[in-house]
């Protein structure tokens, strides 16, 4: 799943650097993003040390700006802040007691995401809130029910976050076919030095 994950990121930013009026390599992108999602509600569910996992996904969100805002032409926050900050949530709604506290922190962790110029903003962290909170069939459902909402709210542009559903259809029913993928730290680089390196071949390119 890491690599499905990792090779659909590559098509889909292949296709906003170099075919931005093709389709399909967005359309096959769509299906990175809940299967990154998913990655993240595991780890915070297998860690040992939530905190020691926030500043890895900081730094690692740091380290990620610049090939991000070089390749992306923009200012806005890289997906891994947005990811970063779910997991804020996820650690607020399980480790705060007090019910109006947690109410008040989780409505700055919505407010951050819609408020903070970032990819996929609070869309990203609702999802990772249905992929948190319910499970199976349900979990389509609530991928669903979010793609709806921001149909209604943003127009048919966001139409094309319903091929995201497919990854959330590996997740409830993944494939036959699997083998184990031991490069830890390709995976957790492959994030900005794809950018970058999409970038440097853009820029040659031109």
């Amino acid at each position: 799943m890491q690599v499905v994950a990792m090779i659909t990121m590559l098509v889909d930013h292949i296709g906003a650097l170099f075919f931005p009026e093709t389709s399909l390599p967005r359309i096959v992108g769509r299906i990175a993003f809940p299967l990154y999602c998913w990655f993240l509600v595991q780890g915070y569910r297998l860690t040992r040390d939530h905190k020691r996992y926030m500043r890895r996904l900081l730094w690692l969100a740091c380290l990620s700006q610049v090939p991000y805002s070089l390749a992306m032409q923009t200012w806005e926050l890289n997906v891994i802040f947005t990811l970063l900050l779910s997991l804020v949530g996820m650690y607020v709604m399980d480790r705060v007691q007090s019910e109006n506290r947690k109410i008040a922190l989780i409505a700055c962790v919505l407010a951050a995401a819609t408020l903070i110029p970032m990819d996929y903003g609070l869309y990203g962290v609702l999802l990772i809130f249905v992929f948190r909170y319910l499970e199976q069939w349900k979990m389509i459902a609530g991928h669903l029910l979010v793609n709806l909402i921001f149909t209604v709210l943003y127009g048919p542009g966001y139409l094309i976050q319903m091929y995201s559903l497919i990854g959330t259809f590996l997740i409830v029913y993944p494939p036959p076919l699997r083998f184990e993928f031991h490069y830890r730290w390709l995976y957790r680089s492959f994030y900005p030095a794809h950018l970058l390196l999409l970038f440097l071949l853009h820029m040659w390119i031109r």
